[in-house]
């Protein structure tokens, strides 16, 4: 994510250019599961005897209780529970474990986090932490300060656009210099809380959707561009963000610049 602080925010123009990635690899992750496998239907069986029945998630870590008949919960659920949720049998009061699950749950692949909003992979306990960092159907915050609900990132758009969160603008591609193209952010603001109630700009670029975002930072006005993606597409950009004033007579007057890459 770019950003840029100032004390001034009349008009920001931002710049968005591709990076030449033609050197770059990136690998997928070994442990994806592959729905074609002959053994497949073991392999839902399996998640099936480490899912929780209430809270329908999968069970990561050990040890994980049971009833006397064996069904298993997660922890979280099993301390709000007085009885098995599958065969109603009173908990003892002694706490049961199953081994069975504990020796499933590292060798199996586990289903994101996140697959109610959409995510398909299912992934391997030591790379499952770094997939759902950066998965495309995160929940992340709608960036509107007077929205308050986390949205899937696979439908943060969406969700902008209808409930009026963002504007949406077009770039204008510079003619010079075919892979840089710019988005102007107008309108003259006479304080600070006007410009702190300005709703985030959206663009469209080369496929990717990016946002300009503002917030006040103690007595500076922040401005970050992001990108509604994962990081390796957005290292994929540089971006360049200025701010301008109309404190000269003459006209605009450039305040400050910002350029790097887009994280």
């Amino acid at each position: 994510m770019g950003e840029l602080k100032t004390n001034y925010g009349e008009n920001v123009e931002c710049k968005c250019a591709k990076v030449n990635m033609s050197n770059v690899e990136i690998g997928a992750d070994e442990c994806e599961v592959n729905d074609d496998r002959p053994n497949k239907d073991l392999l839902k069986h399996l998640q099936s005897l480490v899912e929780c029945p209430v809270c329908l998630g999968s069970i990561r870590t050990v040890p994980v209780s049971c009833c006397p008949s064996g069904h298993v919960v997660c922890t979280d659920c099993r301390s709000q529970l007085v009885s098995c949720p599958v065969c109603r049998t009173v908990y003892p009061s002694l706490q049961l474990v199953s081994h069975l699950a504990a020796g499933i749950i590292d060798k199996i692949p586990h289903p994101c986090k996140f697959k109610a909003y959409g995510c398909s992979q299912s992934l391997l306990l030591s790379s499952l932490p770094a997939h759902e960092t950066s998965c495309s159907y995160r929940l992340v915050s709608c960036p509107n300060i007077l929205c308050n609900l986390k949205i899937s990132l696979a439908g943060l758009y969406r969700h902008m656009i209808v409930n009026g969160c963002a504007s949406q603008h077009d770039l204008k591609v510079t003619s010079s210099l075919p892979s840089v193209s710019t988005v102007l952010m107008t309108g003259r603001v006479k304080n600070v809380d006007e410009l702190l109630y300005k709703i985030p700009l959206v663009f469209s670029y080369e496929g990717n959707m990016f946002l300009i975002i503002k917030k006040q930072s103690a007595d500076m006005i922040q401005f970050s561009a992001s990108i509604l993606g994962s990081p390796e597409q957005g290292r994929q950009f540089m971006v360049s963000i200025a701010v301008f004033s109309e404190r000269m007579v003459s006209g605009l007057a450039l305040d400050m610049v910002y350029t790097g890459k887009m994280l």
